[in-house]
């Protein structure tokens, strides 16, 4: 499918989105719960519009706004709990991440795949192939099995987390100067996980005379 047939998908899907709210005068549910961000409909598919949707687009992001405005205690709630939620069930928190041999070199509640992360960077960087511990890590983490295992369970929780900041960043911010912590932990683990993810995904690559 080429860029223009994905727009063209994504504009039709709005204006689906927007017959329904036209219809039933409530904000679409994929708006809620950020499968669609609406200052993205905004800026970048507003122009794609007939004139007759960008209208209801217009009116949408209105009543969103003042929807916000008017219960935007209630948001950061809904974001506190959703956001515990998320992080009390980790991916990449299984039981198949944590190693004894890993886990005792970091405080007892480091998240085991940073901690993976953490220790196999380490190792790397003064690589000996006659140290048992070295032996083992990096075998461990380029099997190519449980390395799969590993970015899948990183995929997953990104995918949580920029849902997070989806539905609730742009919205909060743009009404509130202060920015709740879990909007800046989601970031950070956000920004953390993409490079743990491409790390994990190179070192498969890594090889010990480099």
């Amino acid at each position: 499918m080429s860029k223009g047939e994905i727009i063209d998908f994504v504009v039709l899907r709005i204006q689906s989105e927007l017959d329904r709210y036209q219809r039933t005068k409530t904000i679409p549910h994929s708006i809620l719960d950020g499968t669609y961000d609406i200052e993205e409909v905004a800026d970048l598919y507003i122009d794609k519009l007939t004139p007759k949707y960008q209208r209801l687009a217009r009116k949408l992001q209105k009543e969103y706004y003042e929807n916000i405005t008017d219960n935007l205690d209630g948001l950061k709630e809904t974001l506190r709990k959703e956001y515990t939620s998320v992080m009390n069930n980790l991916n990449t928190n299984h039981d198949s991440f944590y190693f004894s041999e890993v886990m005792n070199l970091y405080r007892p509640d480091m998240n085991p795949v940073r901690a993976l992360y953490y220790q196999t960077r380490e190792v790397i960087r003064r690589y000996n192939s006659e140290d048992p511990h070295h032996y083992w890590l990096i075998d461990l983490i380029t099997d190519r099995e449980y390395n799969n295992i590993i970015c899948d369970a990183l995929a997953k929780d990104l995918k949580k987390l920029e849902r997070i900041l989806k539905r609730y960043y742009i919205p909060i911010t743009q009404l509130d100067d202060w920015v709740p912590l879990e909007l800046f932990h989601a970031r950070r683990t956000v920004q953390d996980y993409r490079h743990f993810y491409s790390f994990f995904q190179d070192v498969l690559h890594w090889k010990p005379d480099e």
